[in-house]
């Protein structure tokens, strides 16, 4: 599967049993056939959603990208997201065939209050989760 230049994906470290990520970079080096080898996921919606590292992936990726990994205090995802300068149009693509979520946040059908934000948590499923927060200010 070749690389997609309109979406993104993003390695969020969460600490164990906490929802929101400490520390998080978007692999922009890395191509999602690597990724989805570290992972053993061989279908072809690798980027639709996001996924887990088990200890295998994080050995896998800590050997092909040199990053270390503490899989005792922290559990790690890769995030896949439409960049926002592409999502007017990407979901209109008749082409597309995986359709992440946008980097800022759920679709605009899911209204939020003014005075709020989406902030991403810890997915849930194996899906995107987001929750409104209110604006610093």
């Amino acid at each position: 599967m070749p690389d997609d230049s309109r979406i993104k994906v993003v390695l969020k470290r969460y600490r164990k049993e906490e929802q929101y990520f400490d520390a998080s970079m978007e692999l922009t080096d890395v191509s999602v056939d690597l990724l989805r080898d570290a992972c053993r996921y061989e279908k072809e919606d690798f980027s639709a959603r996001p996924r887990e590292l088990d200890g295998k992936a994080q050995a896998f990726l800590s050997t092909h990208i040199g990053m270390d990994f503490d899989e005792m205090l922290f559990d790690y995802f890769l995030h896949p997201y439409v960049r926002n300068e592409f999502v007017s149009t990407y979901y209109k693509d008749p082409s597309v065939k995986v359709r992440p979520t946008p980097e800022s946040g759920p679709p605009t059908n899911m209204p939020l209050p003014a005075g709020m934000h989406w902030v991403a948590v810890r997915p849930k499923d194996g899906k995107e989760q987001f929750i409104g927060v209110r604006d610093e200010g």
